[in-house]
């Protein structure tokens, strides 16, 4: 029961990340050695750096395990109000033209912006 709530899904998530970016790793720093350029391919124990592989490994896991884990936070409230949208549009269509015209609005501005940013460069 604990799984199905916020603390929980968060949990599994970033433990299960965790764990399959730990675990992948070595396989990851083998690939690298095996795919050097030969002209510039270092022996192993000159490619291989226990300490730059622990770092990298523990930060890129760290990031990963994060973002999923908010990313798993995140996914049910977006659904809901995702729902309540369409639920709102359905009951009104007329809504339909609003959100066309945001879109619109938002895709004629950024054009815009980035004429200016162009002549801008150009001057």
């Amino acid at each position: 029961e604990w799984a199905r709530t916020n603390a929980g899904r968060f949990v599994n998530m970033f433990a299960t990340v965790m764990a399959a970016c730990v675990i992948s790793a070595p396989g990851n720093e083998l690939r690298g050695y095996c795919l050097q350029d030969p002209s510039k391919a270092l022996p192993f124990m000159e490619f291989f750096k226990p300490e730059k592989f622990i770092r990298s490994t523990s930060v890129g896991a760290l990031i990963m395990s994060v973002s999923l884990g908010v990313g798993t936070l995140a996914t049910p409230q977006v659904e809901k109000l995702w729902r309540q949208v369409r639920e709102l549009l359905h009951k009104n269509p007329a809504g339909y033209l609003v959100v066309a015209a945001a879109v619109a609005l938002a895709v004629l501005t950024l054009r815009g912006q980035k004429e200016e940013a162009s002549k801008a460069k150009k001057s």
